[in-house]
């Protein structure tokens, strides 16, 4: 049955006249009148029963009446549904990310995210930085936040924000009333590090700002957090180096100092696999970068 039809019809009902009815719609009387008679010719039966001046819904008609008006209802909210999907204003989204951005980006994405899209079904997955590579390449993830650099040639990777290093040492040490510190006064010292396995890209950038700094770690304790490695100075193990992302730890036993060498800052990126940036994606992608520079922004002087 013609969509259209009905909805002319369910127009004359709704109006109870026809050149109201054709008002409504936007179109001219003759055309609505021809398309209300070719309806009933092809049912068969009268819908309006007419007088000279006015007309009358039959029984017939009252029916059709509410049955193609949940009809036409069905039919614009699939369109609207549709729309939305494709928009990316619901539907379900599968977001990875590293451990360490549960105390940086990920918080205030999800927020602005959720505000903006209460619609979204959307489903966090934390894992390592090489499983992340490994879900979104296989579809599992829809996109990811994560810490470059990656291998991958099948994803589509931008940088959301870069994180300065900074010195951590216990309260009662002996540089804690500082504001920043030399690499070299470290050496020596008992050095919290990231495990190799749990953190490869952590424990590689440390040791090689140790490197440049002429002198090898005494390692005492590893971990494979940022926020355990803040742990153990707060404890009193030792000293570390940590991303700025330990100014969102409250330890009162841990002093956070300036880097005079200023290393080179530790990127966080998001990625998803190239050529499939759905409307959700694009959506995402685009609060994440409103978030970041937010973040950005927000970070004190002394950690940027």
């Amino acid at each position: 049955m013609d969509l259209r039809q009905l909805r002319y019809f369910c127009a004359v009902v709704r109006e109870g006249h026809f050149g109201r009815a054709a008002a409504s719609l936007g179109i001219a009387q003759p055309p609505l009148t021809r398309q209300i008679q070719n309806l009933e010719r092809r049912l068969g039966i009268e819908l309006l029963h007419r007088t000279q001046k006015k007309f009358e819904v039959t029984q017939a008609g009252l029916l059709l009446y509410e049955r193609a008006r949940r009809l036409l209802d069905g039919a614009d909210q699939a369109v609207d549904d549709v729309r939305r999907l494709g928009s990316g204003e619901t539907g379900r989204l599968t977001v990875g990310f590293a451990p360490s951005n549960a105390f940086t980006l990920l918080p205030p994405v999800v927020t602005r995210f959720r505000s903006a899209y209460p619609d979204v079904e959307l489903e966090l997955r934390q894992l390592t930085t090489s499983n992340l590579v490994t879900s979104l390449e296989s579809g599992s993830l829809d996109v990811a936040l994560l810490r470059p650099p990656l291998s991958s040639r099948s994803l589509q990777i931008v940088t959301l924000i870069r994180e300065p290093f900074l010195a951590l040492v216990p309260s009662t040490h002996r540089l804690a009333a500082r504001r920043a510190m030399q690499l070299r006064q470290f050496a020596g010292e008992p050095f919290v590090m990231y495990s190799r396995a749990g953190l490869p890209l952590l424990h590689a950038r440390v040791m090689d700002m140790c490197r440049r700094a002429h002198f090898s770690p005494r390692i005492v304790q590893y971990a494979d957090q940022i926020h355990t490695v803040a742990g153990f100075v707060d404890a009193g193990l030792g000293v570390a180096i940590a991303p700025s992302t330990v100014t969102r730890f409250n330890m009162p036993g841990l002093r956070i100092l300036q880097i005079a060498e200023t290393p080179v800052p530790l990127a966080m990126a998001m990625a998803w696999r190239t050529g499939t940036a759905t409307g959700l994606v694009r959506n995402f992608t685009r609060i994440a970068r409103e978030a970041a520079a937010a973040w950005q922004a927000a970070q004190p002087r002394e950690a940027a």
